[in-house]
């Protein structure tokens, strides 16, 4: 038997970390009255992101007779660098850490650059849709370090999770570090930083979806990915009920696939949830601002190309029919 010990790494993950990590963050609110304080986070300042009913500010309004509503404020931004020296030793530690804990004899590193192909077939939501402004301070210093460092591949067109996937693809003694999500549900041996606990694992396979001490929905194998065509990825921006009227979250998405047992069985339950998601055809406005017409397999057909990841650099967007006829899926 072979044993991972090559380690294909993913540097987009370590430059932000350690460039998030290289810069302190904090808040001031401003109110129309002249009125500010300073917060560490938003949170602290309103509560909830979405809610923004909670926080100090709920306990401001408790002392007033008429309440400030959350978009009176006007919030700024602090953001103080580290030396640049200390951030480039954090992201070389994380790195080596990793390969040190993983028992990797060798490696290869990749660095994504530019927008992926994800964003220019997306039509629904914008792949990605990320506010420019965050972008750590030290995130370009870090780059070029990285790649100098651990000699990096620079991936355009594809993203670097693509590639370090199908560097790893059909190959049993190299596997992917990852930091969750995506890899999970790709056939490589794949080790989670977030989840040292489960080892190096073989994902080639369908795989099982299990809840973790938090109730959180993980998985590993094809269903793994499957999980995700169906229900909600609020990092990379896409979701399957995105223009549908019906409520439908990551457990809903977890309670229809973690009974199943074969890849037809899952497919068949994707087709009936899209079905249930959008009964009829409608008309919507994409991303771009223009009005598309979807139903039920236009939607499925988008949210397979968001969350397969490619196997070869090559690959062609898959043909949701193709599957779903190659199965025997009735639809």
């Amino acid at each position: 038997m072979t044993v991972p010990n090559h380690a294909v790494l993913d540097l987009d993950l370590y430059k932000y970390a350690a460039a998030h990590v290289g810069e302190k963050k904090s808040i001031v609110a401003h109110h129309p009255s002249g009125w500010s304080k300073p917060y560490k986070t938003k949170t602290e300042f309103w509560g909830h992101h979405k809610k923004k009913a909670g926080g100090d500010l709920a306990e401001i309004n408790k002392t007033r007779d008429s309440i400030w509503l959350p978009e009176e404020f006007t919030i700024e931004e602090i953001r103080v660098p580290e030396p640049i020296a200390n951030v480039l030793h954090t992201a070389k530690l994380m790195v080596e850490g990793d390969l040190l804990i993983t028992g990797a004899k060798t490696f290869e590193a990749y660095l994504g650059a530019g927008a992926s192909f994800r964003e220019e077939v997306s039509t629904l939501q914008k792949y990605k849709d990320r506010d420019p402004s965050a972008k750590p301070l030290a995130l370009d210093a870090v780059t070029e370090y990285l790649e100098k460092k651990f000699n990096a591949e620079i991936i355009t067109g594809i993203e670097a999770d693509d590639m370090i996937v199908c560097a790893a693809y059909r190959q049993p003694h190299k596997f992917v570090i990852i930091e969750d999500k995506d890899a999970w549900g790709t056939p490589v041996n794949v080790y989670d930083i977030n989840r040292r606990e489960r080892g190096i694992v073989n994902c080639a396979k369908l795989g099982h979806l299990f809840l973790d001490a938090k109730g959180n929905v993980r998985g590993e194998g094809r269903i793994h990915m499957y999980y995700q065509m169906i229900s909600e990825d609020t990092i990379d921006n896409y979701a399957a009920n995105c223009f549908s009227d019906t409520k439908w979250a990551s457990k809903s998405a977890y309670k229809a696939l973690v009974g199943c047992t074969t890849d037809k069985e899952c497919f068949q339950v994707m087709v009936d949830t899209f079905k249930m998601l959008y009964p009829e055809p409608k008309t919507v406005i994409g991303w771009r601002g223009d009005p598309i017409d979807i139903d039920w397999y236009y939607v499925m057909q988008e949210m397979m190309w968001m969350a397969n990841m490619k196997k070869t650099v090559d690959e062609p967007l898959v043909n949701l029919k193709t599957v779903l006829d190659k199965l025997g899926v009735s639809y």
